[in-house]
């Protein structure tokens, strides 16, 4: 009888070492795990007990409290749906990129700046997209980086891609997971991360006669004397001394940049495609300082005044600039 009385008292005394034990390493655990910044090294009590932890989150949650007990942020469906988050419309696909439904109230600026890109790299990778065209639930094609796409041909290599954009192996290896079936599939898109245009694009601009009258939306293009003697085709002339910065009148993409030569008496001249429709030319260029492809704003400057084409007086020197699709705010007669 004193043995098996003596044996419970053992039995009792080591379920009680046991279970202090376990408690122990609870609130061991729960020390290493939890802390006030989110860092291990947490709760500076380490004798809590877990029914007073747990009781605390029956607690929190019974009372209808934040699910952000120490640290913790619990976001339901309708949070991680928001329709502020522009990945919720866009799908990916197997070649690396990603192709977003364009959303009301979106332009072509506030969607480079969701992903974190050019407008450039939009354009470049949308052969034909009009900035005042887009619309919502037309899909475009986003690259994951700033760069251009590349469609294969019959025998190209990895070397033979490298050398054409004079860009690193490594770097359009990250940015393909499916390079070697591209490479060997003609008409397969290859994103060439960090290029830019081998060729100049070819924009299809259909100039109207529609002279709208769009008050200050053109701004003053360059410094000078405005003859302000409206000619064709809906220009003005400002003379200045040759190299005189010329500047866009309006943000725009800029179609055209054609610095080859006499071009119909233009001489080098630039078109820029406004966001509203209308177009603008800027002609006689001694130099032209900007791509075409590229999206600018208002007051870039894209050029230098000159005298190329077919310019008369002593010098030459003015800016033929030509609005299409509006009235030339600087026409004085």
């Amino acid at each position: 009888m004193k043995q098996t009385a003596a044996g419970s008292v053992i039995l009792l005394l080591s379920a009680i070492l046991v279970a202090n034990f376990g408690l122990h390493l609870f609130g061991s655990d729960l020390k290493t795990a939890f802390n006030s910044d989110g860092v291990a090294g947490g709760l500076e009590n380490s004798s809590i007990e877990a029914a007073s932890l747990v009781g605390s989150l029956s607690s929190a949650n019974d009372e209808g409290t934040s699910n952000d007990f120490l640290g913790f942020v619990l976001l339901d469906d309708s949070s991680l749906m928001a329709s502020a988050n522009p990945i919720n419309s866009v799908t990916p696909t197997r070649d690396g990129l990603m192709i977003y439904k364009v959303q009301a109230g979106d332009t072509i600026s506030k969607i480079a700046a969701k992903f974190d890109i050019t407008t450039d790299s939009i354009f470049w990778a949308n052969s034909g997209l009009r900035s005042y065209m887009i619309k919502p639930g037309q899909e475009i094609v986003i690259l994951p980086v700033e760069g251009v796409l590349y469609e294969t041909k019959t025998g190209d290599t990895l070397d033979s891609v490298v050398a054409l954009y004079g860009v690193k192996a490594e770097e359009i290896k990250k940015f393909n997971p499916q390079l070697q079936e591209a490479l060997a599939a003609a008409g397969s898109k290859i994103i060439i991360p960090y290029g830019r245009p081998l060729t100049k694009n070819n924009y299809v601009s259909r100039w109207t006669g529609d002279f709208l009258d769009l008050g200050n939306y053109f701004a003053v293009p360059t410094m000078g004397w405005n003859w302000g003697q409206l000619h064709d085709y809906n220009a003005v002339d400002i003379a200045n001394q040759c190299g005189t910065p010329v500047y866009a009148a309006a943000e725009g993409l800029v179609v055209k940049a054609d610095d080859s030569g006499w071009n119909d008496g233009y001489g080098n001249y630039i078109e820029i495609e406004h966001p509203n429709n209308t177009f603008t030319r800027y002609a006689h260029l001694e130099k032209i300082l900007i791509e075409e492809g590229k999206y600018i704003l208002q007051g870039a400057e894209i050029g230098l005044m000159g005298n190329t084409g077919n310019t008369h007086g002593p010098t030459g020197c003015h800016l033929h600039f030509e609005v299409h699709g509006a009235k030339n705010p600087f026409a004085k007669y």
